[in-house]
């Protein structure tokens, strides 16, 4: 099988581009896409291909599970069904924590889920500190698998949101959050996200804002901890008004910037101290 006329056939019929190369990368073992484009497929990789295809086709399974990898800011990550699958926009984060510097500073990635946030800021700069916290012991199993997989060290911690600065005392310099943000009724999510992906990790209570106004609730414990802390969080793209309203009783004391993804939606807000 020629890997271009595979192309030709599945994409974008069947398959996305990107994840048709990712089929591709996978089961070549190749690094990049371009080393393979144009080869021809062994019996074994024509077999698997195959599999994949017959399997997506059966059960419209995210193909980040079928092949339990997924890319984020150009590195690889494992990946299951008991973490959600990164997202693209979820990268802003990284970009926001690369601005500062990490050297011998510690970055709590909290609710990490697979750790592809945190990972990816330690291998980009490995002089930073790494502590991932889940809720999810199965996630953290997954954090593992990629740690090794990156060669990258972290320590990891079971706990439910903030509650990891009750457990240590290692005081943050700068922490990520993407937590559970989707209101349980919201009838927008898509029927194979709603299908595998860890409901978990997708929906929170309080039309999606639980975890926003916990934060809210524990700015002032969190910043006397360090003034200098930086917090970086996600959000959906439908959230920016109530999340003003929310953290509109701090902006005496705290920075709160939003700011907006690849499709110009607001997706995340940095928080910093003002004293």
């Amino acid at each position: 099988m020629e890997i271009n006329k595979l192309r030709e056939e599945y994409v974008p019929d069947l398959f996305t581009l990107s994840e048709f190369k990712e089929i591709i990368i996978k089961i070549t073992n190749e690094s990049d896409y371009n080393f393979v484009i144009e080869k021809e497929l062994s019996k074994i990789e024509s077999d698997s291909f195959l599999k994949i295809v017959k399997e997506f086709k059966e059960t419209k399974k995210p193909i980040a599970y079928l092949i339990n990898n997924k890319y984020f800011y150009n590195f690889d990550f494992y990946v299951n069904e008991n973490v959600l699958i990164p997202r693209p926009e979820t990268e802003l984060l990284v970009d926001e924590i690369m601005k500062y510097d990490l050297e011998n500073k510690n970055l709590f990635d909290i609710c990490c889920g697979s750790g592809c946030i945190g990972i990816t800021i330690k291998n980009l700069n490995s002089k930073v500190n790494l502590l991932l916290s889940d809720i999810s012991k199965e996630a953290l199993e997954v954090v593992k698998i990629n740690l090794e997989k990156h060669k990258q060290s972290g320590q990891i911690f079971c706990s439910d949101f903030l509650k990891i600065f009750n457990q240590t005392d290692i005081v943050p310099d700068f922490i990520t959050i993407n937590p559970p943000y989707i209101d349980n009724n919201d009838s927008n999510v898509g029927e194979f996200v709603k299908k595998y992906e860890p409901h978990l990790a997708l929906y929170a209570e309080d039309r999606g804002l639980k975890f926003y106004k916990d934060l809210f609730n524990q700015l002032d414990y969190l910043y006397s901890k360090n003034k200098n802390l930086v917090i970086v969080c996600e959000f959906g793209f439908e959230q920016k008004e109530e999340l003003e309203k929310i953290f509109s009783s701090k902006i005496v004391k705290y920075n709160i910037d939003f700011k907006k993804d690849y499709s110009s939606n607001w997706r995340l807000f940095i928080i910093t101290s003002k004293e």
